[in-house]
């Protein structure tokens, strides 16, 4: 087959990819918008708590910085999809994205979750402004494990639309449709696990909430 016969069957494939990773980034933009609110709501309740107010103040910083990376990472994914070059390297930069901004953003995203975990449960346990964590050893520990855990299931996420990637990249320069037609069937057993995992997650994440509001006492 002729790579312009591959591209004609692949193409289909090639965009319905390109919007899955799209509405998983505003997804994203999505959750870190709302751990801003919850962050801006913290910062209310601890006003009149200096260490506290710095330490919202901090994160929201953060938060923003996060925010405003991930617009970025949401052009350069429309630059990628729009530049007026060939099919071969379009994936290449992709795969490119996959291992450098990507990785970044990834490790952005596990922390915005524990950004919003922190936020809620010390506002949720906020007494006249005030906030005591007796252990803080536990304290840091769950937060830590949080971070870890989100960033291990959003590797474990991406991991599909990368080898999707590699596979569709892999046939174009070989003129096949072997890799591709392999990764069907992949995603239709990865779709299990990915649900398996999001509710894990969600598990997760409301057990970090939960813990970090009842462990400081």
């Amino acid at each position: 087959m002729t790579t312009t016969e591959i591209q004609a069957i692949l193409q289909p494939q090639i965009r319905k990819s390109a919007l899955g990773w799209r509405l998983v980034l505003w997804t994203y933009l999505a959750v870190i918008a709302g751990t801003l609110v919850c962050e801006g709501m913290n910062i209310y309740a601890f006003r009149t708590n200096p260490i506290m107010l710095t330490v919202g103040i901090l994160l929201t910083f953060f938060t923003l910085g996060f925010l405003a990376y991930g617009i970025h990472i949401a052009r350069e994914l429309a630059t990628i999809d729009q530049a007026d070059e060939s099919l071969v390297a379009k994936l290449q930069r992709r795969l490119r994205f996959h291992r450098t901004k990507c990785e970044i953003w990834l490790w952005m995203i596990a922390l915005t979750a524990a950004f919003l975990s922190f936020a809620v449960s010390t506002m949720v346990d906020a007494q006249d402004g005030q906030y005591r964590i007796n252990r803080p050893g536990v304290f840091i520990g769950v937060i830590l494990g949080q971070i870890l855990f989100t960033y291990a299931a959003l590797k474990t996420g991406h991991y599909p639309f990368v080898r999707e990637s590699k596979a569709i990249l892999t046939d174009l320069e070989n003129q096949v449709t072997t890799g591709t037609d392999q990764i069907k069937a992949f995603k239709r057993t990865w779709r299990l696990w990915t649900l398996l995992l999001v509710v894990l997650f969600t598990i997760f994440l409301i057990w970090g909430i939960c813990s970090a509001i009842t462990w400081p006492g």
